[in-house]
């Protein structure tokens, strides 16, 4: 799939589920002004939408945002692997759960953080998750944010984005690396200044600096 493709569109009928293989896609609401909330931001390992395992019309859109490469399984077949194969099951709980704990984090960021903690929390969230599915680990965000993806995950305009990303350079937390990538300068300090815990992940075997420093768990 190509950069603003969409994997699928809100109030399409699925029967079949998708989980990406590399790229990053976003899952989003298009509102009827026009105006659009990302709900999520799906990298690889993540599986675009549970729904189609119950051949039901989808209740948002996933657009891809960089080249994304996706398998594609039939819900039936699945459900037959699931029903013969605990492991794959049991992954798959982990994954609900997992995705379950973004969402309630997802709540509080944009509900009851300063724009400062907001995106702070985004930028280390996605360090963490690019981590987990093999990515970078050292603070390099793989693709370029937008500000206008940044304001739409964290309900806030491309200009306070700007303005918030300006704060957190001046403060030695983020650089702006080539090709508009940006980069926490120190995952430490930053983790610290947004009192950031990734508990809410679930990881089984926490092995990132981010975990250490926010006491996760199984």
């Amino acid at each position: 799939m190509e950069p603003g493709q969409c994997l699928m569109r809100q109030a399409e009928e699925m029967n079949a589920l998708f989980w990406i293989e590399s790229g990053w896609a976003m899952r989003h609401r298009n509102l009827a002004n026009g105006r659009r909330q990302i709900l999520n931001l799906l990298l690889p390992g993540d599986i675009c939408d549970l729904q189609g395992l119950i051949h039901t019309r989808a209740d948002h859109s996933v657009t891809a945002m960089t080249p994304v490469m996706l398998c594609e399984v039939d819900a039936g077949r699945f459900l037959d692997l699931l029903h013969n194969d605990g492991q794959l099951a049991a992954s798959l709980l982990w994954s609900v759960v997992q995705e379950e704990g973004i969402l309630r984090e997802h709540i509080v960021r944009i509900g009851r953080r300063s724009a400062r903690i907001r995106l702070a929390h985004l930028l280390l969230e996605l360090v963490r998750r690019q981590a987990l599915g093999g990515g970078p680990s050292d603070g390099l965000i793989e693709i370029a944010l937008t500000r206008e993806v940044m304001a739409d995950c964290l309900g806030l305009t491309p200009v306070h984005i700007s303005r918030t990303l300006s704060e957190l350079r001046r403060d030695g937390l983020v650089t702006l690396e080539p090709q508009g990538r940006l980069r926490i300068s120190d995952i430490d300090a930053l983790a610290r200044h947004a009192d950031y815990d990734t508990r809410y992940l679930h990881l089984a075997r926490p092995d990132h600096v981010l975990d250490r420093a926010g006491g996760a768990q199984a």
